[in-house]
């Protein structure tokens, strides 16, 4: 099994992928044969469940994109269900601590080195050799969302196992207490940046549009999630509305 995300990140690659809220396979698939590298579902915000994340993901990879899931919590065996329905890699919100960090990155990998069960789901149809090669094909990506995982960067993307590092700025702001963008949490994102980059960890974040994608790149993010099927089709609906009536 190979994720050809993985090494061309490693690698200092730019990789760029949208998000999923609408709980829609058609959705995934319209996006997907759009052409995004990979394509993650929201199981935390959305009303995605199990069965309907497995369909979304074989409509994702129909069309030549990998499927990651952003989980609901820190539950190992959350993890392997997820992991079992097909997903390449796991995002999991509100990482504060290594510790944190370490426990999920040997959650998604098969013993000696991790601690997933060797159950049979959707996962073993991918390849012969899935259990075999799966341990080093997967993405663990931690998610950073309150400023003690800020402070806790370079620790958390030093983890073995730990392949990205990715912002979740609006619970970030929140938990700052302030506005997105202003001084306080740019500073902070910048912060985050340069532990991941200390620790030679690719790291990426939400963007809203391609201007902000261009300039996030250019700052170092590689890691970066375009907007998602819901504000593709709100900006589009609202676009072509205001066209119409002037």
């Amino acid at each position: 099994m190979i994720n050809p995300i993985k090494e061309p990140l490693a690698n200092g690659e730019i990789s760029i992928g949208t998000w999923l809220n609408l709980a829609s396979p058609l959705a995934a698939e319209v996006l997907a044969a759009a052409g995004f590298q990979w394509i993650t579902i929201d199981a935390e915000h959305t009303a995605f469940d199990l069965g309907l994340i497995a369909h979304t993901m074989r409509a994702i990879e129909a069309r030549g994109a990998i499927p990651l899931v952003r989980a609901w919590d820190h539950d190992p065996v959350t993890i392997g269900r997820l992991l079992d329905a097909g997903a390449y890699g796991i995002v999991v919100p509100h990482v504060s601590t290594p510790e944190q960090a370490d426990l999920l990155a040997r959650s998604m990998r098969y013993p000696p080195v991790g601690t997933r069960s060797a159950g049979t789901g959707r996962c073993v149809t991918i390849a012969d050799d899935y259990r075999q090669t799966f341990n080093d094909a997967v993405l663990c990506i931690p998610q950073i969302e309150d400023m003690e995982g800020i402070r806790n960067a370079e620790a958390i993307a030093s983890v073995e196992g730990v392949d990205t590092g990715f912002l979740g700025p609006n619970d970030l702001a929140l938990s700052m207490g302030v506005e997105a963008g202003c001084p306080e949490h740019e500073e902070a994102l910048m912060s985050f940046l340069q532990g991941c980059t200390n620790a030679g960890t690719p790291c990426g974040l939400p963007t809203r549009d391609a201007i902000s994608t261009k300039g996030r790149i250019a700052q170092g993010f590689s890691f970066i999630d375009l907007s998602s099927d819901l504000r593709f089709m709100d900006v589009a609906a609202r676009k072509a509305l205001a066209d119409v009536l002037g």
